[in-house]
């Protein structure tokens, strides 16, 4: 708790005393409760794609992710959410040879909305998320390049190598699916 009062100190000296206002620092510091941080990369580029933060509506220990799959025989349809709060992270149709898109949220916030900084930050412990059975490789994921796009964000600065940074990858496109259109979700508790 130490920690999220000192962080909420530091978010709101650097919202006011910072003269830059071409690139807003986007970072909420709730009054009780917890939030998720939640950034995408490309699959194929590793390019940082944009992100987004999720008010958890109460303080928690953990994260305790949760998934509601349907599969895609023709249309299917993923959904992680914290089961504990019960609230929403993540929604997205899945296509079988065609392509999804996301449903929730409907918008991510730009590369450009992240300030960055000079230090850059340890990559944390990674846990998969899985839900599907359409096999893709687990095994040779490249977690540091995943990381590398993220690691000089000011919002990911708080992490310690050891906190759980939960991964998971969004296909909207199976069956002679196109892994350009695939993503990585890395979601990071505070």
């Amino acid at each position: 708790m130490k920690l999220k009062a000192f962080f909420c100190i530091a978010c709101l000296f650097l919202l006011f005393g910072c003269d830059d206002d071409d690139k807003p620092e986007i970072v909420i510091c709730p009054p009780v409760g917890s939030y998720v941080f939640t950034f995408a990369v490309d699959y194929t580029t590793n390019d940082f794609l944009g992100g987004y933060v999720i008010d958890l509506p109460q303080e928690t220990d953990f994260l305790k992710f949760a998934c509601t799959y349907k599969s895609p025989g023709d249309f299917g349809s993923v959904s992680w959410y914290d089961e504990t709060t019960e609230t929403e992270l993540f929604s997205g149709t899945i296509i079988w040879m065609g392509k999804g898109k996301r449903t929730f949220p409907e918008e991510i916030d730009s590369p450009s909305s992240f300030i960055k900084r000079d230090t850059k930050t340890a990559m944390p412990e990674f846990v998969l998320l899985q839900h599907d059975e359409y096999g893709t490789n687990y095994e040779n994921i490249d977690y540091e390049a995943i990381w590398k796009p993220l690691e000089y964000l000011q919002n990911v600065s708080w992490l310690q190598s050891s906190s759980p940074a939960y991964l998971y990858l969004y296909r909207p496109s199976v069956g002679l699916g196109d892994p350009k259109d695939w993503y990585w979700l890395v979601f990071l508790e505070y």
